[in-house]
């Protein structure tokens, strides 16, 4: 007669199921013009073309480049200037064709070039505490002029002792970076996540409605007998017109049944294929796959597990390390600068061979004394932040607290209504069995049997749907653990 046997339903579904017990007979596959997809490789799909994770990979690559920019502006770097002009005196103009070495330099020290040809060149050195610069000045006689053949060398130098900041405050501005680049990637691995989890839901959703349509289309083909072999009676005198009438709703409400399960079942390969990035249109059907396995019904260990691995703490985590250098930053500015001075001077003159140098090395100190409140302002904006993040962290502990408490129950009530359906579904199997045999034997109308029949499709579709809602539930808890 009608209808698939169902066993071993509840203990596939169990903590740890390693298969699918279904024991439905699989009828034509839908798609048959597609393929089967299985859940390994849909995962493989939508982490390497699904557009979720491509916009994800791009926001960690720009993090990452944030980052490498940050750390290359409060690094080291070496630049190289050098240049050559001409000069002379202007016609008319009473003014001195040559200088000694000791006017070029003083003229040199103070930017002032030499009259002729100069040639100028440099090397600087920069990084977050340290300067360092070489240049030199070369002067050559020009076309109506004498002068000296005299170079300039110069050498400054200067080095910061302290700014208020352990490691200066160049190496804060990369502290800070690399929390933030930190929690990019911790944004990157959840939306990972969210992406395997978004998968799994969608295909064991499509996959239980697929279940679904076979229900409906062998309860069509039950009810097309059904409706001939009440024919058959009537024709024989057998059966009434009330029995036809019964018959032939039966058979286009499962029409219609059959319908409404394949448009679900397009929707939801639909919603499938944007997730794994492929075309709309895409003909598939998805396989067989077992349930996932329960991780825990212990209300601490989840809770401990969510801790641990929510991206959300993780984040807050990084953001609180973040705000933490920003307020001792800022509190920085209340200190004294020290750094270390240095400059060493070397004039040649080339044509009387005459050279002198000099230099100088001393400690700068700088200090603030009044800004008009401007330091205060910002650390106590700093210290703020770093207390309104402590409270959302809490805040967020308190959520997931709840959703993990939540999923717990979800996973308790979903896998009761599913013994409940299985039991619903053997009672009415058990229902429809007895009209069956005692319509054979004249003790039971065609009425009755069609009556059970359709008891029978119903709890067989809501045996379907309660395992599919197990499942998600499954899949819910081990989102909110962070899994």
């Amino acid at each position: 007669m009608k209808h698939f046997v169902q066993a071993g339903i509840i203990g596939a579904l169990m903590i740890g199921g390693a298969t699918a017990a279904s024991g439905q007979a699989a009828e034509q596959p839908l798609g048959a013009d597609g393929g089967l997809v299985g859940l390994d490789q849909a995962l493989a799909v939508a982490m390497a073309n699904g557009p979720d994770l491509q916009l994800a990979t791009a926001t960690l690559d720009a993090a990452r480049q944030q980052y490498l920019a940050i750390r290359a502006q409060n690094g080291v770097s070496i630049g190289a200037t050098g240049g050559y002009f001409f000069e002379d005196n202007l016609p008319g103009v009473s003014s001195a064709s040559t200088e000694s070495i000791e006017e070029s330099a003083a003229t040199a020290t103070t930017s002032t070039t030499l009259i002729g040809q100069n040639v100028q060149g440099g090397l600087a050195l920069t990084g977050p505490a340290t300067n360092v610069s070489v240049s030199a000045e070369s002067v050559f006689s020009g076309p109506g002029i004498t002068t000296d053949t005299a170079s300039l060398f110069d050498l400054q130098a200067s080095q910061t002792l302290y700014d208020g900041y352990p490691g200066g405050r160049a190496q804060a501005a990369v502290q800070q970076a690399a929390y933030t680049y930190e929690a990019a990637q911790v944004a990157y691995e959840a939306a990972q996540k969210s992406v395997d989890y978004k998968v799994r839901e969608e295909y064991y959703t499509l996959l239980g409605d697929q279940e679904t349509v076979n229900v409906q289309v062998a309860n069509l083909k039950q009810d097309n007998e059904d409706l001939s072999r009440t024919l058959g009676f009537f024709h024989a005198q057998e059966a009434t017109s009330l029995d036809v009438l019964q018959a032939r709703v039966a058979a286009r409400q499962a029409e219609l049944n059959v319908r409404t399960a394949e448009n679900t079942v397009d929707v939801d390969r639909k919603t499938l294929s944007s997730t794994l990035g492929w075309p709309l249109d895409t003909v598939y059907q998805v396989a067989e796959t077992p349930p996932p396995a329960l991780p825990t019904i212990d209300a601490a260990t989840a809770l401990k597990t969510a801790y641990e691995n929510r991206s959300e703490l993780l984040t807050f985590d990084f953001n609180r390390q973040s705000a933490q250098v920003n307020l001792a930053l800022q509190k920085s500015q209340y200190s004294p600068v020290v750094s270390l001075n240095a400059d060493a001077t070397l004039e040649q003159d080339w044509t009387v061979n005459l050279n002198e140098g000099s230099y100088d090395i001393g400690v700068s100190v700088s200090a603030p004394i009044w800004d008009g409140g401007l330091i205060d302002a910002q650390v106590k904006q700093a210290s703020a932040q770093v207390v309104s993040l402590a409270v959302q962290e809490d805040q967020e502990r308190q959520s997931i607290s709840i959703a993990v408490e939540s999923a717990l129950f979800g996973i308790k009530d979903a896998k009761d209504r599913l013994d409940l359906a299985q039991q619903n579904v053997d009672q009415a199997r058990g229902t429809y069995e007895l009209y069956v045999a005692e319509f054979q034997v004249g003790l039971a109308t065609n009425l009755d049997v069609l009556t059970y029949s359709a008891a029978l499709t119903s709890a067989e579709v809501g045996l379907e749907q309660a395992k599919t809602t197990y499942i998600l539930a499954v899949l819910t808890l081990k989102q909110v653990m962070g899994l």
